[in-house]
């Protein structure tokens, strides 16, 4: 089994092993995303028909201005969406929301520095709902909704490491399976990304774990 196979499978084990939860509503896993604003804009707004990938993630100094070598994910996921486009993955949303605390307040150009082309990085504003809390995330979490607005993938540490590929295939996944189930957006753009991912993964094995 390939190394992103393998990664699909944990996946899979872990969203099997909430199942039951679900089911009674015990967690947010299949759940529209909770509405959030910053500046009166809501980012999640006009997500529908698109992956999204919300990223909680912060700058912080260490021994000079450059971001903590927890947050060497910020080159990485420009690495991540240029190579999930290249597969043909190309209408995923991305956005990074920075932390309320007011040290990360003050990094917050520093992240943005550091943060890919084209990916939003959203500023909390201190009289504001902490956008963390609503999303019940903590640094470095990824959360990946569907094309129907719901959680398909929450990712914590230190399986966000971007090395270690679960964010990879979780994005995969969810571009490509209804995980949620009765999302009929589904229908005509996974046909279309299977047919263009078929020849880059022939040689991989990948495309026996996306079918």
């Amino acid at each position: 089994m390939g190394l992103l196979a393998l990664a699909v499978a944990t996946l899979l084990g872990l969203v099997s092993a909430t199942l039951a939860d679900v089911a009674e509503n015990k967690t947010r896993l299949c759940q529209p995303a909770p509405r959030w604003e910053i500046n009166g804009t809501a980012p999640m707004t006009g997500a529908l028909g698109r992956v999204t990938v919300v990223a909680l993630l912060k700058a912080s100094r260490s021994r000079g201005p450059v971001p903590h070598p927890r947050s060497p994910r910020l080159p990485s996921l420009g690495g991540l969406r240029e190579k999930l486009s290249q597969d043909g993955l190309a209408d995923i949303s991305y956005m990074i929301v920075n932390e309320k605390t007011p040290l990360s307040r003050a990094m917050f150009w520093e992240l943005k520095r550091w943060a890919p082309e084209e990916v939003p990085v959203y500023q909390q504003e201190i009289l504001e709902p902490d956008v963390w809390q609503i999303l019940d995330g903590d640094k470095d979490d990824f959360l990946i909704y569907d094309r129907c607005g719901r959680l398909a993938f929450h990712i914590p540490l230190p399986y966000s490491f971007l090395h270690f590929r679960y964010v990879e295939s979780a994005v995969r996944f969810t571009y490509t399976k209804d995980v949620c189930g009765n999302c009929s957006l589904y229908s005509n753009s996974t046909r279309e990304v299977r047919s263009s991912s078929r020849g880059s993964h022939r040689d991989t094995g990948l495309d026996e774990t996306l079918n």
